[in-house]
């Protein structure tokens, strides 16, 4: 580092004596002794100092306080006085020389940077016989000289600083330069790593925000969806939106589902329960034994349960709706059927004159059809006949419904009913309830 900061000195500060040496090799005297002003060899002096001092990273202050700049003042304050001498001899008395200069050019020009203290003494020895001329000349080159060794010795100090403070401060600013390197090579890797992450977590969202499940916008991580784009981010929220509606939509529907299926299983618990009440209530009621509460598992009062066990039944149990049907779709409730239809054919004579059928009366007696009397097929017969005309030429409502239910009872019995039934039929009258 320190032949650096010496070389770089030595550049600057002698700067100055190099383009005043080429001037008076190229016979420009005058040219070359006005570059050797001190506000020159100065300037070329500080300007190598800031250059080492930029060099090794410290203050201009620094470097000069490793040099002795009350010598390098006197010295340029004396080369001053010498040089305006010179510059004044040279006016007054140039005109004499005549092609002395040829030969100063010839001594000096050897391939190299010019010596100008050895022209301006190369130049004094010329004109030594015009002592007013070759002083002041032969002053100035000495000057020169002192200030060429002045240079030399400030870059000797210079280079001798390598293990000083000034390497110190050079290492230490390679130090910082390589910092300042490997810190802009991980702000670099780092801002490459977060544009590899963003990229990555706008990937992974639009994939999930392609998928046809809106809900699958709820596997989007709160990493990834802050690093999403606007258009992304909106598009996520929209889909949260409608996986909220979703999810609210499945979760009353679940719920129905649930209610549903708990109704379900309610009601085959409660028919579990009635199947084997009616099938207990059979066995007693096929025993002659029933209580009061068996009318409420069988669905019907205790009076007709009692009608049936007796076989008394009166005109208003058969119709004209039902007729009601103990544990009627209950296990058990095929024997308590069977016994109503038995207590229907016991009291026929009962019911077959006037009784106003109900729908299910046919069903019940289809199976014992041929136990009728032929009376009572007759008699049924005869008012279907009746009924249906009476009906058909009144237009009565509650005369055709009454019609329709004895034309439906005789056919389930296969009794004939007359065209009557047949006209009620193309009329098509609905039955009143």
């Amino acid at each position: 580092m320190g032949v650096k900061l010496g070389g770089t000195f030595l550049i600057c500060a002698m700067g100055p004596l190099h383009q005043a040496g080429a001037c008076i090799q190229a016979s420009r005297v005058p040219d070359g002794l006005r570059e050797l002003a001190p506000e020159g060899l100065l300037g070329g002096f500080q300007r190598g100092i800031e250059q080492a001092a930029k060099l090794a990273g410290v203050r201009k202050e620094d470097v000069e306080r490793l040099l002795p700049m009350d010598d390098v003042r006197a010295a340029i304050e004396q080369l001053g006085d010498s040089q305006t001498e010179a510059v004044v001899a040279w006016d007054v008395y140039a005109g004499r020389i005549g092609g002395l200069l040829e030969g100063v050019a010839e001594v000096t020009n050897h391939g190299q940077a010019p010596d100008v203290s050895l022209c301006l003494e190369r130049l004094a020895n010329k004109v030594r016989r015009d002592r007013p001329f070759a002083e002041p000349l032969q002053a100035l080159a000495e000057d020169v000289s002192q200030w060429q060794s002045m240079i030399g010795r400030c870059r000797k100090l210079l280079d001798e600083s390598g293990g000083g403070a000034l390497a110190k401060a050079y290492r230490r600013r390679q130090i910082r330069k390589l910092g300042s390197i490997a810190v802009s090579a991980l702000v670099i890797v780092a801002a490459l790593s977060v544009i590899v992450r963003v990229q990555t977590a706008r990937q992974r969202v639009d994939a999930l925000l392609a998928r046809p499940d809106v809900c699958a916008v709820r596997e989007i991580s709160a990493d990834d969806l802050g690093r999403a784009a606007s258009d992304q981010q909106r598009r996520a929220a929209e889909r949260i939106a409608q996986c909220a509606e979703v999810e609210a939509r499945e979760a009353r529907e679940r719920e129905e589902r649930e209610r549903a299926e708990e109704r379900a299983r309610e009601e085959q618990r409660r028919r579990a329960e009635r199947d084997e009440k009616c099938a207990a209530l059979a066995v007693r009621f096929k025993a002659g034994a029933f209580s009061e509460e068996d009318g409420k598992i069988a669905g019907v009062s205790n009076d007709l349960l009692r009608r049936i066990a007796q076989r008394r039944l009166l005109a208003t149990d058969v119709g004209p709706t039902g007729p009601a049907l103990p544990c009627e779709g209950a296990r058990g409730g095929d024997e308590l059927r069977a016994a109503f239809a038995e207590a229907l054919l016991a009291s026929i004579w009962t019911w077959v004159p006037s009784a106003d059928p109900g729908p299910k009366l046919g069903e019940v007696l289809a199976a014992r059809s041929a136990e009728l009397p032929p009376r009572a097929r007759t008699m049924l017969s005869s008012r279907t006949v009746h009924e249906s005309k009476r009906a058909i030429v009144s237009g009565d409502p509650a005369a055709l419904g009454r019609a329709s239910r004895l034309c439906a009872l005789t056919a389930k019995l296969e009794i004939a009913s007359g065209a009557g039934c047949a006209a009620l039929e193309r009329l098509a009258v609905k039955p009143a309830p």
